[in-house]
């Protein structure tokens, strides 16, 4: 009986809003700024198969926890405006606080697809973050699977934005709703990639400082850990939920261009702008009839691949990768690791190398499987079902209203923000029926009842969000997956359910098929040297009367920060030879790159120079000092 009185009611609030509206809008730009270039592919010249050319990264689940820090934040610190609070629409702005999760799962599969079709096998790899609070209650978020051990020459940060206050869905703010989406994109690397930025090499607007700031820590880290000779443990919470957490971090003198402009070739932060791009409506109506079919990588996907697969093409992904691939071989066994950034040449080493080499490299296709089974689970499963009905009620939505007043618009709207809820916390039994047997009609029919909905309400505001998504992605993770490892003359497989298993059994390969081999330990107490600085410094190579010789890595940090990194060759504890170098002080941001010939610690010859806000040169040098123009073709590089 209760059914049938709430279906006229429906039609009735449906018939006063429809004669009653006026003017209102919610519309986006008809594309983004990158543009997809069909023609282009990527160039690998890079000699490891063990490194994966792109990690993406986003927020999938909440921590029970964190959930109401989560919220505060949100409110908290919006972009594209500020929010006037109020306790009357606090709870919706939870709601889209909740479809932000939701929908950064969906669109994060639409990257990953146009990723992985362009890039070889095994290249792209998914990283689900779970937002949670730190030891001291702030809001962070960690990776739920291993993918970002994997050395990887470029990281995507990616999740799409709404702007907290309900009343402004319909105005000029960001948001993500039907045909309309906001995405928010960090591209960062190690710093050895792009060492006058810190390896960040894109950002969203809002996100820069967040991202800056990250990429100063991370690079930092890495480093005191190399010299301390200790795990480097820097765990880099996703850069949205660290500017959630710390607001817009305002860092002076950050070097920074516009996307696309003529400066494209300075070193510098690219700066992609806060974009609300608004789906080709044709595509849209076609969303749940086919699933091949995919409105955001016509508008923004293929663009910003674009974009990645450039930037891929223009950078040396050995040197991106080198130093992650000593971490990730000092997991099987120190000694290893070590040895790889000595860049020893020791035959007894070399068979050791490529095992580890080859165990790096199985492991990356059991996380490629692993993101493999996520992605179907995520966008080709129920879930990704249930969330193109959503967008396609909220674009029939839109189509249908964008010319009702915004607050009577208000209440639909946010009904089926409210559903996004309902998926994410898909398993709450209140709306089982509801999530798997609606229809176009019953969706537009509930939404228009949000108040009186209790299902709805109560799904949407579970403190099981986090725990359910993962046990509908479970499956889709926890599969087993068999891998071949191929080493020399050798092949064996490895079969498991997870990483960790998967993980001990490559251990335990490796310590069975090296356990004749003789350690090599190098001097701990060998010193680096640089002329401008007066603390001595550790060398990682060979070593004669204390001090460093041939080839090697060695880097120096003084009492006020200031750092000197190089990899090459060395004579007496200085760079002398061919060799890379990375002069970074306290007082400047970013750092100063120089590759080519060195003598007693300092440029000298033929350099290639990379300082932040300014175009690489090829420049003379004559004891540290630029004596003019040079010939870049005899320009000598390191081979990392």
């Amino acid at each position: 009986m209760r059914r049938n009185l709430i279906i006229p009611f429906a039609v009735v609030l449906a018939a006063v809003l429809l004669l009653s509206g006026c003017a209102g809008t919610a519309r986006g730009k008809a594309s983004s700024v990158y543009q997809h270039d069909e023609n282009l592919s990527v160039v690998d010249l890079s000699k490891s198969q063990a490194d994966a050319m792109v990690v993406i990264r986003y927020p999938a689940v909440i921590d029970e926890q964190a959930i109401s820090a989560y919220y505060h934040s949100f409110e908290q610190h919006s972009i594209g405006g500020e929010v006037k609070r109020d306790s009357q629409i606090r709870q919706d702005t939870d709601r889209i606080a909740q479809s932000i999760i939701t929908k950064s799962n969906y669109f994060s599969m639409s990257l990953y697809r146009e990723l992985r079709d362009d890039l070889p096998p095994h290249s792209v790899l998914l990283s689900p973050h779970v937002v949670e609070l730190d030891d001291e209650n702030r809001l962070t978020s960690r990776p739920l699977l291993a993918s970002e051990q994997i050395p990887s020459v470029v990281t995507i940060d990616f999740n799409v934005y709404s702007f907290p206050d309900p009343r402004k869905m319909m105005d000029s703010q960001p948001l993500t709703f039907g045909d309309i989406v906001t995405p928010l994109f960090v591209v960062h690397a190690n710093r050895w990639l792009r060492p006058s930025t810190h390896g960040l090499l894109l950002s969203s607007e809002p996100l820069v400082g967040s991202a800056w700031s990250q990429s100063d820590m991370q690079a930092t880290d890495q480093v005191t850990a190399r010299l301390n000779d200790s795990t480097f443990e820097f765990n880099r919470p996703l850069d949205f939920v660290d500017f959630l957490d710390k607001g817009n971090e305002g860092i002076p003198d950050i070097p920074l261009k516009s996307a696309g402009q003529s400066r494209r070739d300075v070193v510098a932060v690219e700066v992609h702008p806060l974009e609300k791009i608004r789906m080709d409506s044709e595509i849209m109506a076609s969303l749940t009839q086919d699933h091949s079919i995919d409105p955001f990588a016509e508008d923004f996907v293929k663009g910003a691949a674009t974009r990645v697969v450039t930037a891929l093409n223009n950078v040396n992904h050995d040197r991106s990768t080198f130093f992650a691939r000593q971490i990730a071989l000092s997991r099987f066994d120190p000694v290893l690791g070590e040895a790889f950034l000595s860049r020893s040449r020791s035959e007894n080493l070399r068979a050791r190398l490529q095992m580890g080499e080859a165990l790096v490299t199985a492991e990356k296709k059991f996380l490629s499987a692993q993101s493999e089974s996520l992605y179907a689970g995520t966008f080709e499963g129920v879930y990704g079902d249930q969330m193109r009905q959503m967008i396609a009620a909220e674009y029939r939505l839109l189509e249908d209203r964008r010319d009702l007043a915004r607050a009577q618009n208000l209440s639909t709207a946010l009904a089926i923000v409210a559903m996004a809820g309902a998926v994410y916390a898909g398993s709450n039994s209140d709306s089982s029926n509801f999530l798997h047997s609606s229809t176009m009609s019953n969706v537009m029919m509930l939404s228009s009842l949000w108040a009186a909905n209790s299902a709805i309400t109560r799904n949407a505001e579970s403190k099981t969000i986090g725990e359910n998504f993962l046990v509908q992605m479970a499956p889709a993770i926890n599969r087993q997956v068999s891998v071949q490892v191929e080493w020399l003359e050798s092949r064996e497989e490895i079969t498991a359910r997870d990483f960790q298993e998967f993980r001990n059994q490559t251990l335990g390969l490796y310590q069975r098929s090296v356990r004749s081999a003789s350690t090599h330990v190098f001097d701990p107490g060998c010193e680096f040297r640089h002329p401008s600085l007066e603390q001595r410094g550790r060398w990682f190579g060979l070593c004669k009367s204390g001090l460093g010789f041939s080839d090697g890595y060695g880097l120096i940090i003084d009492g006020q920060g200031n750092f000197v990194e190089f990899v090459g060759s060395v004579k007496s504890g200085m760079a002398e030879g061919t060799g890379a170098m990375i002069v970074r002080s306290s007082q400047e941001p970013g750092a100063i790159y120089y590759e080519g010939d060195f003598s007693r610690g300092l440029p000298h010859g033929v350099v290639m120079v990379e300082e932040p806000g300014r175009k690489p040169k090829v420049r003379n040098f004559r004891d540290g000092q630029d004596a003019g123009s040079a010939d870049a073709d005899l320009l000598q590089r390191v081979q990392f």
